[in-house]
């Protein structure tokens, strides 16, 4: 089982690392869904805003 998650993990590694860097982009240039919670956004993802 475990061989079978770790060849997964290499194989499809690189498309989550790539997902995750579009899903933060994205998320950096929207505001939150409700008014109370906005939560604080990483100083890095600042240069990726338009």
């Amino acid at each position: 089982m475990k061989s079978k998650v770790k060849k997964a993990l290499i194989r499809f590694g690189p498309l989550f690392v790539f997902l995750a860097l579009e899903m933060g982009i994205f998320t950096s240039n929207a505001a939150a869904c409700f008014g109370f919670y906005q939560p604080k956004e990483p100083e890095r993802m600042a240069k990726y805003k338009k």
